[in-house]
């Protein structure tokens, strides 16, 4: 469960929960499959966020930063 990544919703932004015990609504998703999931739009869903583009470009900012780090 170490590699899964929980991403969390909360007031119109959305925070990478580190210790996983933020409420709101939230998706899991594998470290390695973050960019498959912005592909095929499965975050948006799963996070029911009606900003699809400020999800995105969040991700992408934090995918971009986990590679920078690895």
């Amino acid at each position: 469960m170490k590699h899964l990544l929980k991403i969390v919703s909360e007031d119109q932004s959305f925070v990478l929960d580190q210790r996983r015990k933020l409420a709101g609504r939230g998706a899991w998703v594998h470290e390695k499959c973050l960019r498959l999931a912005l592909d095929r739009k499965g975050l948006v869903r799963a996070l029911g966020d009606s900003n699809s583009e400020s999800l995105e470009t969040w991700l992408r900012n934090q995918a971009q930063n986990m590679a920078d780090t690895q």
